[in-house]
C-alpha cells in the first residue's frame, strides 16, 4: 500500500485535497442550512440594537445637527430594507476589496514574488499526474469554460428570459460575460505572460489570467444566481450556491492539471470573475429594485422542459465539444 502511495503521490494528495474539501463543503453546507437563518436573524437584530444604541449618544447627534445632508447620506448607506442601502454598501465594499486582492495579485506576478516559486512546484507536480482517466475527466469539466460552451449557455439563458417574460436579467448576463470576457482579454495582453512549457493542449493566449477560471465565476456563479433568486427554498438556495463554488474549483483545477495556467493565473481569473460578477449582482439588483425584474413568477411545464432540455443541450455540446475538439489534440 505505502509502495502504491508512493509511486503515485501527487495522485494521492490531489485526491485526499479533493476529499477534503467535499467534506468541508457539505459540513459547511450542512451548518448554514441548520443555522444560517436564525444567524441572520441575530444579525440582523445585533445591528438594529447597535443602531439604536449609536443613534442616542450625543456625538452622533451633534453630527446630525451640525452636517444634515452628510448625515442623511451616510445613514441612508447602512439602511437595510432597500437594496440602495446596505445591500450596495456591502456590494461596493466586496468590489474594493477583491480590486485590491486582484492588484496585489499582479504585482506578485510581475515582480516574482514567492507566488511565481508556487507557480512553478504545482505546475512540476501536475506533470506528474499524466493518468489517461484522470486527463479526460478534467478535459470534460473544462470544456465547460470553452467559448463555444459560453456562447451556447447564453443563447439558451436569451430563450428562457423570453420564455418567461424577464429580459432586463440579459443585461446582468452580458454585462458579467462580457466585461470579464474583454477585461481578461486585455489583461493577457498587457501582462504577455507565456504558458507552461508542458501544456496538454494547444491555446494561442496569453497565460495570466485564465480565461476559464473568469468565466466560472462570471457566467456560472451569475446562473448560480439566477437559480438562487428565483427559489424561495433556503436550503435549495445554499445547496446552489455549494454545488457552484466546488463546480468553480473544479474548472480552475482542471486549467492547471492540464498545465495550461499556473496556480497565479487560476487565482487571477476567479478574482476577475468575483468583480464582475459583483458588478453584474448589482445592476440587476437595481434593475429589480426599479421594478423591470419579477423575482417570484408562477412555474409552467413549458419553463420546465425548457430549462430540463437546456442542460441536456449544454451536457451533450460538452460531451462533443470534447470529443471533436479537444481530445485529438493529446494524440
Amino acid at each position: 500500500m505505502m509502495s502504491l502511495i508512493q509511486t503515485h503521490q501527487q495522485l494521492f494528495i490531489l485526491g485526499i485535497l479533493l476529499f477534503s474539501l467535499v467534506i468541508l463543503l457539505w459540513g459547511l453546507q450542512y451548518w448554514i442550512i441548520q443555522h444560517g437563518k436564525q444567524l441572520l436573524d441575530q444579525f440582523v437584530q445585533y445591528g438594529e440594537t447597535f443602531k439604536q444604541h449609536v443613534g442616542k449618544s450625543n456625538l452622533f447627534i451633534r453630527i446630525k445637527y451640525k452636517y444634515p445632508r452628510f448625515f442623511g447620506f451616510l445613514w441612508r448607506r447602512f439602511q437595510l430594507q432597500h437594496f440602495y442601502g446596505l445591500p450596495l454598501t456591502l456590494l461596493f465594499l466586496a468590489m474594493g476589496y477583491i480590486l485590491a486582492l486582484f492588484t496585489g495579485l499582479v504585482e506578485d506576478v510581475v515582480t516574482s514574488d514567492s507566488i511565481v516559486t508556487m507557480d512553478y512546484f504545482v505546475s512540476q507536480q501536475m506533470n506528474m499526474l499524466d493518468r489517461p482517466s484522470l486527463v479526460n475527466f478534467f478535459i470534460f469539466i473544462t470544456s465547460f469554460g470553452s467559448t463555444a460552451i459560453s456562447c451556447l449557455i447564453v443563447i439558451l439563458v436569451c430563450v428562457i428570459c423570453w420564455i418567461i417574460r424577464q429580459p432586463y436579467i440579459l443585461i446582468g448576463l452580458l454585462v458579467s460575460t462580457i466585461g470579464s470576457s474583454i477585461f481578461t482579454f486585455l489583461s493577457k495582453l498587457l501582462f504577455h505572460r507565456v504558458r507552461p512549457v508542458d501544456a496538454l493542449l494547444l491555446e494561442q493566449s496569453y497565460s495570466f489570467p485564465s480565461g476559464h477560471a473568469t468565466i466560472a465565476i462570471a457566467l456560472y456563479g451569475f446562473l448560480a444566481y439566477l437559480t438562487i433568486r428565483f427559489s424561495a427554498n433556503f436550503t435549495r438556495q445554499v445547496r446552489i450556491f455549494f454545488t457552484m463554488f466546488l463546480f468553480a474549483v473544479l474548472l480552475g483545477l482542471s486549467r492547471m492539471v492540464l498545465n495550461e495556467h499556473y496556480l497565479s493565473d487560476v487565482l487571477g481569473g476567479f478574482l476577475v470573475g468575483i468583480l464582475w460578477l459583483i458588478i453584474s449582482i448589482s445592476l440587476t439588483e437595481w434593475l429589480s429594485a426599479r421594478g423591470k425584474i419579477i423575482w417570484q413568477i408562477p412555474g409552467s411545464a413549458m419553463q420546465t422542459y425548457t430549462v430540463g432540455l437546456s442542460i441536456i443541450l449544454v451536457l451533450l455540446a460538452v460531451l462533443i465539444y470534447a470529443e471533436v475538439y479537444q481530445f485529438p489534440l493529446l494524440a
